[in-house]
């Protein structure tokens, strides 16, 4: 697990060291699918405030732990009489301006459950921020997976069309060669030319397409400013799977942020059944004072500050114990607040084991739509094979005068509908896949993330 986290941290720097470096000019940066997630990783916003609120929930954890330390008061007081007291027989029976000073100590000695339970409670509030930033983790990695092979789409796409556009070309400058040599019509060359103008707009468009995925996936990453040229380098291969139904939805029930964020409420609403159930016990607190009072002269009334016997000093203990009576009565808020647990209790397990199958059904879904992708692409590899034998045919024929423009227009055509419906299969699986681990919630069907 150490070497693992050491691995992250070291790939982060060198990360974010090329980007530093490429900062200073108008360098390219080029960026692995590991490199681009932990890139993400470090500049998430949203990370960040779940990470935050994990630390406020340790603060509030330390809080109610303190419940079982004893708690200590000093005070300090001044009073001043306007009228100074007097007695019958002559003098005074108070001081004008006496000081006081007191120290309390108080311990908790037994609350039937009630400083365990609010421990229990704190913890379980923690656990539950452990998991909002694990699941936080896990959703920004698939998001930054998912515009990465988007990315990759888009760039094969661009490779293809500019291929079709390069082969039009060559057509277009076959045909003029032809009709310069008297062997075609003009015909015959304006129908090339028009083909290649035609498909120039394609050709742009999947250009632009490049530029708004990378734009996706800068947003993904939360890269910003134009200090560098962003690249994501990768093939836009399959992702290799081997899904077991059966596992999957074993491992999903144990590890998929709703079902343990619904468990730990369920937990959490336990805790607060038992806390509003120990309400109506008895509390037993011990507390110590100790007040010591600045003196005075009862004669003439003066106050005597520094008089080190004037001073009066006074030690008291105690033990108390509370009963609250009233929350025994069947009409009282505790009672309301115990019966009130108990229906919430029942509506949680029954979201449960609505949630569970709901999950189910969308691993099973999406492993059905996964085989199927996997069909469409075998069914493209045989596809593009058969194509580009066709067009190699075709060329053959066109420069030797036995079919038209429009005759190698239509295999070109074909050629290119293959190559982008096998680039469209492989992406449509790929987020199939991606979709999978949104159901089983990991980032990776290979392990337990």
């Amino acid at each position: 697990m150490k070497k693992n986290v050491l691995a992250v941290i070291v790939l982060g720097l060198a990360v974010a060291a090329r980007l530093a470096a490429a900062s200073g000019g108008a360098e390219t940066v080029r960026l692995s699918l590991d490199q681009a997630i932990v890139l993400g990783l470090k500049n998430s916003s949203s990370i960040q405030a779940k990470v935050n609120s994990l630390a406020a929930a340790k603060v509030k954890l330390a809080g109610a732990r303190s419940a079982y330390f004893p708690t200590l008061s000093v005070g300090l007081s001044w009073t001043h009489l306007f009228e100074q007291p007097e007695i019958p027989a002559g003098g005074y029976a108070a001081a004008s301006d006496p000081i006081g000073l007191s120290v309390d100590v108080g311990q908790t000695l037994f609350t039937f459950g009630r400083i365990s339970g609010g421990v229990k409670l704190a913890q379980e509030v923690v656990e539950q921020a452990v998991l909002d930033l694990e699941d936080e983790r896990r959703k920004l990695v698939v998001l930054i997976k998912r515009a990465f092979y988007g990315y990759l789409l888009a760039l094969e796409v661009e490779k293809i069309n500019h291929e079709t556009f390069a082969g039009k070309e060559e057509s277009y400058a076959t045909a003029k060669e032809r009709y310069e040599a008297g062997l075609i019509s003009e015909f015959e060359v304006l129908n090339a030319e028009s083909d290649r103008e035609s498909f120039r707009a394609t050709v742009i468009s999947s250009q632009n397409g490049v530029r708004i995925a990378l734009l996706n996936a800068k947003n993904a990453l939360g890269v910003e400013g134009d200090d560098f040229k962003l690249e994501l380098v990768g093939a836009l291969e399959p992702i290799p799977v081997s899904p077991d139904r059966e596992a999957l939805i074993a491992r999903a029930a144990a590890v998929k942020y709703d079902v343990r964020s619904l468990r730990k409420t369920l937990q959490i609403i336990e805790l607060q059944n038992k806390l509003a159930r120990s309400a109506n016990k008895p509390t037993l607190v011990a507390w110590l004072n100790y007040r010591l009072s600045s003196g005075f002269n009862s004669e003439s009334g003066e106050n005597e500050y520094f008089v080190g016997d004037s001073w009066d000093h006074n030690l008291t203990a105690g033990v108390n114990l509370s009963v609250p009576v009233s929350a025994l009565f069947p009409w009282s808020k505790e009672t309301a607040d115990i019966r009130s647990s108990r229906i919430d209790l029942a509506n949680m397990r029954i979201n449960l084991n609505s949630l569970l199958s709901g999950i189910k059904l969308a691993v099973e879904t999406t492993i059905l739509k996964i085989a199927e992708e996997e069909a469409k692409i075998d069914s493209g590899r045989k596809s593009i094979s058969l194509a580009e034998r066709l067009y190699e045919s075709a060329l053959e024929q066109f420069d030797s005068g036995y079919i038209s423009s429009k005759d190698l227009k239509d295999s070109q055509l074909g050629l290119n509908a293959s190559r982008l419906a096998l680039a469209q299969a492989i992406f449509s699986y790929n987020m199939n896949v991606l979709d999978l681990m949104d159901a089983v919630g990991v980032t990776g069907l290979g392990d337990n993330r």
